[in-house]
Order: structure tokens, then C-alpha cells, then sequence
């Protein structure tokens, strides 16, 4: 009788640990999370490399924290240590921000998730049950720490923006992320001085952009700029991921699509519609945690649409990103013209990054006005031999 007892308990504990890995976690729990921690927490590149999103929750079982890998982020076997409860606690002793970073939890969402942690105790039954080893789990408690997708090596990305400054990295959105761009370039060279606020009182190219991730390998976008009210319709496919793709040692990145200038020439109000296509490859390589570096061949067309005989535009550009401190880098770029028409200089950029949740804000200085793809190839119009640059910031919004 005894024995049969242990049986049935044995198939019912192994039955609900299975159902709980596959539900993961009760409704209030997975609703709050979503609310409170997925903004951050979520997409191919999470705060933290940990993701709070439905059908991920279960990879912070019994896994090390990032912070302080000597504590597990859900401990079953000591829920109290749990790290996530230090965390939401704001206790001392943590490393880096307590969470949520901006407003803690109210307390009765404390409440919820303390007792969803406490209750994935896990607790030894008897070795008789069939098909339960010792250490099997009561219900409610996880069959286990899930297995995370296999990272790139490293905890921060190659790159945090779709653009390094103009060139495009091989970053794309997450699957139903919607990507804001906003992109400023002003027409004055910093040179100008105070009397013109070195350049920022002037005329500026500004570009609004949206994208989103059909998948997490495809996007599509859309934006327009104000030099020659141009719109430009593209799509990113990423093909290749570092280390995650057959273990390739680098990223790529296809990009194409077309642009149409409808401003009309100004000595020809009735001038038609110019539409310039563009494709680029973009491939990346992150060589340490703070060293990434970008290679981007691209072609354009109609890159001198006025011109009575427009040209098309090949070049190769080149970037890096070297992250000094926690999320701040210094980004780089310079884009030579390789054949066809060509502005006075060859594109080049220098500015600061910096990633705050999911914003990525950059401040540079260039030689470039342009901001669509066949806007930027061909180059500037300052030379950098003769110290002339231009102030230029880019702001992306992920949601």
C-alpha cells in the first residue's frame, strides 16, 4: 500500500514539474512581468543577457546572475537567496541597479513574485516512485533550468544601433519590436563659430524613420528625409549571426531598397519623381566585449539625380565601436567612394554612443548631409584636411 502511495505521488510530481515547464509560471506572474520587467528584458539582446518574455521565464531558473554569478537568479534549491529577490527588494549588497531601475515594485506585486520564487522549493521524494529519481520536484517547481539559445560569447552586442552613424550595422529589431529613428545633420560647420551656436542655428537635414521586426531576422522600414523630401522604403535580413550561425566568426547583414527624391528640380518645377535603389552588405565582427568592427560594401543609383547624366555610386565603407565604459562608446566611420560619382570628400563620422533601456543615442560630428542610403554614399561636401565637420545626432527607440 505503501509502495502504491509513493507510486501515485511520484507520477503526480512528475506530471505537474513537466506542466509547469511548459506553462512556465502562473498567469499573475508572467502578466507582471510583462508589465514591469520585459521592456528591458526581452528581444536578442536583453538588459543583463536575461529575457522576462512569455516562453523565456524559465531560462532564469537556477542559473547564475550576471551580476554576481555566485548567486543563482532563481535558486530552487534556496529560494530566499534567489538574486531576482535581493533585486526587487533594493536590498544592500546588490551589484548594479536595484529592479525595476525606475520605480520599485508597489507591494503587492512584491507579493506575487515572492511567493511564485518560494514556492519552487525543491524537495527530494522517495527513490521507489517510478520514473522519479531522488530530487524530483513538488508541483509547482521547475523540471529544471532551461536552456537559453546559445549567445554570441558576449554580453553586450556588436553593435546597438542600425546605423553606426550612417553606415548600417548588422543589428536588426526582434520580432515585433518597432524601431524609432530620428537623425539630425546639420548644414554648418562647427567652425562657424558662436555667433552661428558652431553650426546648430543653421539649416538641418532631418530624418523620421520606422521599423519592425516581422521576425527576428527580417525588418522592414520606412522614413523620410528633408534634403529633396525624400522617401526611402527598405528592408534589413539578417543572415548570419556570430558564433550562433554554424559558428561563423562574424555577422551579415543584407540590406536593399529603393528611395524617391519628389522634390522637384528648382529650374524645373515640373521635374518627375527620382527613385534610386540601393543594396548593401553589411558584416560585422566583435573581436573582444568592448571591440566591434563593421565592413560595408554598398551600391546605389541615381546618387546625382539633378546632374543631366546621374551617376551611380560604389563604395566600401568602414566602422568600428569601442565600448569605454559600461553601455558608452566611441563610434567611427568612413565610407570611401570606390567608383562612380563621387561628393568632394569621402563620407566620414566620430561620435559618442550611449545605450539607456531601450534607446540608443548618438552625438557625432561629419562631413555628410545626407541620410538615406544614397544620400550618404557618395560623401560630403567638407574637407576633414582643412578641419571642416558638421554636428549630427541620432536617436533609435525600440518598442
Amino acid at each position: 500500500m505503501k509502495k502504491a502511495l509513493s507510486a501515485c505521488l511520484g507520477l503526480l510530481i512528475v506530471a505537474s514539474a513537466g506542466a509547469w515547464a511548459r506553462d512556465e509560471a502562473p498567469a499573475d506572474v508572467v502578466s507582471l512581468l510583462q508589465k514591469r520587467c520585459a521592456g528591458c528584458h526581452k528581444g536578442k539582446t536583453p538588459a543583463g543577457g536575461l529575457r522576462w518574455e512569455t516562453g523565456r521565464i524559465a531560462e532564469a531558473i537556477d542559473r547564475p546572475s550576471a551580476g554576481m554569478p555566485g548567486l543563482k537568479i532563481i535558486d530552487t534549491a534556496s529560494p530566499e537567496s534567489s538574486y531576482i529577490l535581493k533585486k526587487i527588494r533594493r536590498e544592500a549588497g546588490i551589484k548594479g541597479k536595484p529592479m525595476p531601475p525606475l520605480k520599485a515594485l508597489e507591494a503587492g506585486e512584491l507579493e506575487i513574485l515572492e511567493a511564485w520564487i518560494l514556492s519552487l522549493k525543491r524537495f527530494p521524494v522517495p527513490a521507489s516512485a517510478p520514473g522519479s529519481p531522488d530530487g524530483a520536484l513538488l508541483p509547482g517547481a521547475a523540471a529544471g533550468p532551461a536552456q537559453a539559445d546559445p549567445g554570441p560569447g558576449f554580453d553586450k552586442p556588436a553593435f546597438w544601433g542600425t546605423l553606426l552613424l550612417n553606415l548600417p550595422t548588422t543589428t536588426t529589431p526582434s520580432k515585433g519590436d518597432f524601431l524609432l529613428r530620428i537623425s539630425h545633420s546639420f548644414s554648418d560647420r562647427v567652425e562657424e563659430g558662436f555667433d552661428d551656436l558652431f553650426g546648430l542655428d543653421s539649416f538641418a537635414n532631418i530624418l523620421f524613420g520606422l521599423g519592425y521586426g516581422i521576425t527576428d531576422n527580417l525588418t522592414v522600414t520606412v522614413g523620410r528625409a528633408r534634403v529633396y523630401k525624400e522617401f526611402e522604403f527598405g528592408a534589413d535580413w539578417l543572415i548570419a549571426e556570430q558564433v550562433r550561425t554554424a559558428g561563423l566568426p562574424f555577422s551579415a547583414t543584407l540590406h536593399g531598397g529603393i528611395s524617391l527624391a519628389t522634390d522637384p528640380d528648382p529650374l524645373l518645377p515640373d521635374s518627375p519623381t527620382e527613385a534610386k535603389f540601393f543594396v548593401a552588405a553589411s558584416l560585422s565582427r566583435q573581436f573582444t566585449r568592448r571591440l566591434s568592427v563593421l565592413v560595408v560594401p554598398a551600391f546605389a543609383t541615381n546618387t546625382n539625380h539633378w546632374a543631366l547624366d546621374p551617376g551611380n555610386t560604389l563604395s566600401l565603407g568602414v566602422g568600428a565601436r569601442y565600448m569605454v565604459l559600461n553601455d558608452l562608446s566611441i563610434i567611427a566611420e568612413w565610407t570611401p567612394v570606390v567608383s562612380g560619382y563621387k561628393a568632394i570628400e569621402s563620407g566620414w563620422g566620430l561620435g559618442i554612443e550611449k545605450k539607456i533601456g531601450g534607446h540608443v543615442f548618438q552625438v557625432f560630428v561629419n562631413n555628410t548631409l545626407g541620410l538615406t542610403k544614397a544620400q550618404f554614399l557618395p560623401g560630403g561636401d567638407l574637407r576633414l584636411g582643412d578641419f571642416d565637420f558638421r554636428l549630427g545626432f541620432n536617436i533609435f527607440r525600440t518598442f
